[in-house]
């Protein structure tokens, strides 16, 4: 069963347990895959909420704080005033 690949890792994960139950392999090897799955779950979901925390916004969120775009093309960067005197 092909998992589409906008999914978050975790449901690929969860997404490929269910097709192991699904599956007509050997009961015991189903469970040896299981359970391999189950240990990269619980880790994915640890490094996840890991990352969620650091950057203090969820998968996809964006940030609130983000700089400002600049507006103008033709420059790099801030604005300068320059005055002339005569």
């Amino acid at each position: 069963m092909p998992v589409s690949a906008r999914l978050s890792p975790i449901e690929r994960i969860r997404a490929e347990i269910d097709s192991l139950f699904a599956s007509d392999q050997d009961l015991g090897l189903i469970l040896e895959q299981v359970a391999r799955a189950s240990v990269r779950l619980v880790l994915q979901a640890a490094l996840e909420a890991e990352v969620t925390e650091f950057l203090g916004r969820d998968r996809y969120q964006r940030a609130t704080s983000a700089p400002p775009i600049p507006r103008s093309r033709r420059r790099r960067g801030p604005a300068t005033a320059t005055a002339t005197s005569h």
